[in-house]
């Protein structure tokens, strides 16, 4: 029985045969948008879903590979890191961001760019195991921005019947500072969202 993703696929390499403009769209595997601003970016990994969605979830990694999240450190309710880094529901998450990304390839010696760093602290809601999915929120005052990042891994089978590991994230951003944020801000994260997908990508398939 072919599960929706595979009938997605399906039904788009079939129809590539009569029109050579058709464009595959894989299904999310992220919960419905609910808020103002939506940002996001995704890519086609080949490797095994659990072998990303580890990686997802191992902030202390995210220094060698990651261009836009350069740190997300596990921290106690008071903020203080911890000494195991294994991501936990309520959590919180000290994250220092480039927005927009640094130039790719980065390693964890990689300088960063200081006029353009930004230091978040933010709290694990939703580890998903079953379903491969991941939220934190904005530690803030949910008045004036609240936020929502969900990460999540699914499998698909490409045209060519590879199966493969799709990842996607996406921030939501509501409150009366979103609009200010998607006005000031809008276009880096867009493009730090994506960078970070395209340089996991490269760092599981190497």
């Amino acid at each position: 029985m072919l599960t929706p993703p595979l009938l997605a696929l399906l039904i788009c390499s079939l129809l590539s045969l009569f029109a050579a403009s058709q464009t595959c769209t894989i299904p999310s595997h992220l919960p419905e948008t609910t808020g103002k601003v939506n940002i996001g970016g995704s890519s086609l990994i080949h490797a095994p879903k659990n072998a990303v969605w580890n990686t997802v979830l191992n902030f202390s990694s995210y220094p060698d590979w990651n261009p836009f999240v350069r740190s997300q450190i596990v921290a106690d309710e008071f903020a203080i890191p911890l000494d195991n880094q294994t991501a936990f529901v309520g959590a919180k998450i000290i994250i220092t961001s480039q927005i927009p990304p640094l130039p790719q390839a980065v390693d964890a010696s990689t300088p960063p760019d200081i006029l353009t760093q930004h230091i978040t602290i933010e709290e694990i809601t939703v580890i998903d195991a079953e379903n491969y999915r991941v939220a934190w929120i904005l530690v803030s005052p949910q008045q004036i921005l609240s936020t929502i990042r969900w990460s999540a891994v699914s499998t698909v089978i490409d045209k060519d019947g590879v199966e493969k590991s799709y990842y996607e994230s996406r921030e939501t951003f509501d409150g009366p500072l979103a609009s200010i944020v998607k006005d000031l801000l809008g276009t880096d994260i867009a493009e730090s969202f994506q960078a970070q997908a395209d340089a996991l990508k490269v760092w599981m398939e190497a």
